[in-house]
Parts: structure tokens; sequence; C-alpha cells
């Protein structure tokens, strides 16, 4: 098997968290907001080729149904969301259920492809979530999580300690799912996606606050937060006009 916490894409290694740091607090509307500042072409693009020839998706966690919605075009497609809010933004003609991804509320191989797209950190058992995706997925599992790099991580980084809180790491929930899904018998690859994310019309302020939105919901320290992060992202922004949101889309096939 791969030793993946060594993987280039699961780096940096001397920064691999021992545990999980989560679960981050979602809050709806912030997500939205997100979404609207992103510019998903090339996730899509690469979600379409790692799912080519699949009739039949289950979108775990698939929130608004951003990305849903291009792969309903060629596959049957349900969503599993946990949060009310989201599933209903999710667009007519797809199916939409209720639950998590720690405990899916489908039979074993009942779909041929399982995705969870930016889900994991938000799960209070990852690796439960992991083993999950690969319970019900007859031949396809596919997983995007944040890329060495990734704005959006450092910002969290930031705002968690504010929190007192472990710093994220998302090539660790990435070596742990390639790990996992390598174990129940699939074979992984991982590719990297680059995702900008554009500032807002009132600038690093207003995405200071979506983000610790995006972490933090409801965190009593949330405009902390949003002081400390702001001058990084106005920093970024004046460097780069937009932040980086890069993904590592990884692919598991039976």
């Amino acid at each position: 098997m791969t030793s993946w916490i060594d993987h280039p894409l699961c780096g940096p290694r001397e920064a691999m968290p021992s545990r999980f740091w989560g679960p981050e607090r979602l809050d709806s509307a912030a997500f939205v907001a997100l979404v609207g500042l992103l510019s998903p072409d090339l996730e899509i693009a690469a979600l379409l080729d790692a799912l080519r020839d699949i009739k039949e998706v289950v979108d775990v966690g698939g929130g608004t149904g951003l990305l849903t919605q291009a792969i309903a075009k060629g596959a049957a497609v349900t969503v599993i969301e946990p949060d009310p809010a989201q599933r209903a933004l999710v667009p007519a003609g797809i199916i939409v259920a209720d639950g998590r991804a720690e405990a899916v509320p489908l039979p074993d191989r009942a779909t041929e492809a399982a995705i969870a797209t930016w889900v994991l950190q938000y799960c209070d058992d990852p690796r439960r979530a992991i083993d999950e995706l690969a319970r019900i997925a007859r031949d396809r599992v596919v997983i995007v999580q944040a890329a060495p790099g990734n704005d959006l991580v450092e910002i969290y980084n930031r705002e968690a300690a504010v929190a007192g809180l472990l710093p994220a790491h998302h090539g660790w929930l990435l070596a742990e799912a390639a790990t996992r899904l390598e174990a129940a018998g699939f074979t992984v690859t991982l590719r990297r996606l680059a995702i900008p994310v554009r500032a807002p019309a009132g600038g690093a302020a207003e995405l200071a606050g979506i983000l610790a939105r995006l972490h933090f919901a409801g965190h009593a320290r949330l405009d902390e937060m949003i002081a400390v992060t702001t001058p990084l992202i106005g920093r970024t922004l004046a460097i780069a006009d937009a932040l980086s949101d890069d993904g590592v889309l990884l692919c598991a096939r039976r």
C-alpha cells in the first residue's frame, strides 16, 4: 500500500496533526455567499472527468447542489445533506434526502459512485464518513479537500488560534481517505485543482466575515477572528486579486 502521508499533495508532512482538529461549524448563508465568489469551472470539469461513464451518483454533503447540477446533466444524482437550509437550495429534479456522512441512509453498494466535496472537515468523525463512502459505492469514490498552500486553510488556522484550537491540515484528511479507500479495495489517484475566490464588493473585511462564519458559525469570538484575518486577506488580495482555494481531487476506483 502507498504511504499517502508522504504524498506531495498531502503535505506538508512536518505539520501533520496527530488527530482531527474539527469539526468545523458551517453557517449556511456564509456558504451561499462563498459560492457566489468561486470560479468552479475547473473543479466541475475535473469531477465530470473522474465520473466519466458513471450513471448513478450519491453526493454526500451536497450543500446547495452547485456541483451536483453539472453532474446531473449526465447521471441520476441523489444528494444526502443534513442541513435543511442547504437542502432547500438544491434545484428541482435532483433527489434530496436528510442524512449525515457518518451514517448515509443507503444500503451497501447502493450506487455506482459516491462523492464528497469539501465535506470531511465538517464531519464529527471523518474516518467513519470515508468508510461510509466506500460502503455505498460499487465502482468509484471521489473526494475533494484543500491542497497545500490553500489560503482559506491559512485563514482558518488564524481563526483557530483565536479560539485556542488546533490548526487544520487537509492533507491529513486526504491521507486518511486514500489509505482507508485503498484498504477497501480501491485504486487511488490524486490531482490538484486551481480554484480562485474573488473579493466581494465589501473587500477584505466582508470576505473575512464570510470565512469566519464558514468555519466557526456562532462562535463567541467571531469578531476577533474577523479582525485578525482581515489584514491578511487584504494583503493577499492586493498581490493576487483573489484568494487561492485550491483543492485536491481524490479519485478511487474499484
